[in-house]
């Protein structure tokens, strides 16, 4: 599915007062979230697994903007902070990398422009991610 196709009014939304009612806890201060209607549910759904691994975590989102609304610029920006143990680590960045390639973003770094990955695929996605990095772990 191509995001550009779900945005409301043609547009991106500004979410963040949104995500900071749902999840101020998983947030950091300043933190900015502007996307469409899909691209924010799929956001949402990685960060209820991100928040499933545990508190210890210390994941935050520092930012998920998709900028194909501005005038003078493109692409996108996300990141985010935590800092558990090395695994949890590992989980964490593996996850928001691949909700970042499946977000909708258009820049030369995504691989597939435009992708959005359906919500019913992502307990699936996160699954594989799961077992990758428990293998690399030794704890399979």
């Amino acid at each position: 599915m191509i995001a550009n196709d779900n945005k409301i009014n043609g547009r991106t939304v500004d979410y963040t007062k949104t995500l900071e009612f749902l999840a101020h806890h998983l947030m950091a201060p300043g933190c900015r979230v502007v996307l469409d209607e899909q691209q924010f549910e799929v956001l949402k759904a990685y960060l209820n697994h991100i928040e499933s691994i545990g508190d210890d975590t210390n994941f935050q989102l520092e930012m998920c903007v998709d900028y194909r609304d501005s005038e003078n610029t493109g692409g996108y920006g996300v990141s985010w902070d935590n800092d558990g143990s090395r695994y949890q680590d590992d989980l964490i960045d593996a996850m928001m990398v691949d909700m970042t390639q499946n977000l909708g973003f258009r820049a030369g770094s995504i691989f597939r422009e435009g992708h959005i990955t359906n919500l019913e695929d992502i307990d699936g996605r996160i699954e594989e991610i799961k077992a990758r990095i428990s293998a690399k772990y030794g704890l399979s």
